[in-house]
C-alpha cells in the first residue's frame, strides 16, 4: 500500500500542496489574535474574538462557495477542482502579506476575511483532488498521511513564529509565508494533470 502511494508522483505533489498551505493555516489559527493585537494596538480580549469571528465566518463562506464552484466546474473541465483550489490558495497569498504588515483595521480585517475565504475554498477541495489521483483502496491511508504532515507543519510553524514573536519579527516572518505558498501554487498548476474526474484503480 505505502509503496504504491509513494511511487505516485502526483501524491507527492498533493502532499506538498497540502502541507505548505498548512503553514499559514496553522499560523493564522495560533497567532492571528496576537498579530491583530500588535498591529492594531488593541487589547487581546478584543483581538481574540475579532480574529476568530473573521476567520470562522469567511472560512465557512469559502467552503460553501468553493464546493459549489468546484462541483460545477468539474462537469466541464477535468481540472476544475484544481483550478478552484488554486484560486482559493491564490487569495491567501496577498492576505498573508497584509496580515503580516497591515496596520489599519480595514486592511487587517479585510485580509483576514480574504484568507479565511480562500483557505475555505482550498480546504473544500483537498479530498476531491486526492480522489482524482489515488484509487479508492488507498485513500484513507493517503489522507491520513496528508493530515499527519499538515500537523507536523503546524507544529513547526507555531514554534518558529513563537521565536519570531520573541525577537519582534512576528509580522515580517508571517508575511514571508506568502512567497512559500506562491511557489507551491505554481507547482500544483504545472504538475497536477488529472485524466479523469476520479481515479478508480
Amino acid at each position: 500500500m505505502l509503496p504504491v502511494l509513494f511511487s505516485n508522483m502526483a501524491f507527492w505533489v498533493i502532499l506538498l500542496y497540502f502541507a505548505v498551505p498548512s503553514l499559514p493555516g496553522w499560523a493564522t489559527k495560533n497567532w492571528l489574535p496576537t498579530l491583530f493585537a500588535e498591529n492594531l494596538q488593541i487589547p487581546m480580549e478584543e483581538a481574540g474574538p475579532l480574529s476568530t469571528i473573521t476567520i470562522a465566518l469567511s472560512s465557512l463562506l469559502g467552503v460553501i462557495f468553493g464546493g459549489i464552484l468546484s462541483d460545477r466546474w468539474i462537469q466541464h473541465h477535468v481540472k476544475g477542482r484544481i483550478y478552484t483550489s488554486a484560486i482559493g490558495l491564490g487569495l491567501t497569498i496577498p492576505a498573508v502579506f497584509l496580515i503580516g504588515y497591515g496596520t489599519s483595521v480595514g486592511a487587517i480585517v479585510g485580509a483576514g476575511l480574504m484568507f479565511g475565504f480562500g483557505f475555505g475554498m482550498f480546504d473544500a477541495n483537498n479530498m476531491p483532488i486526492l480522489c482524482q489521483f489515488v484509487a479508492p483502496q488507498y485513500r484513507a491511508t493517503a489522507y491520513g498521511i496528508m493530515n499527519m504532515v499538515g500537523v507536523f507543519a503546524g507544529a513547526f510553524i507555531t514554534n518558529f513564529l513563537g521565536a519570531s514573536a520573541d525577537e519582534g519579527k512576528l509580522g515580517s516572518d508571517f508575511a514571508m509565508l506568502a512567497g512559500i505558498v506562491f511557489v507551491v501554487l505554481l507547482i500544483q498548476l504545472t504538475v497536477l494533470k488529472p485524466k479523469a474526474h476520479e481515479q478508480l484503480a
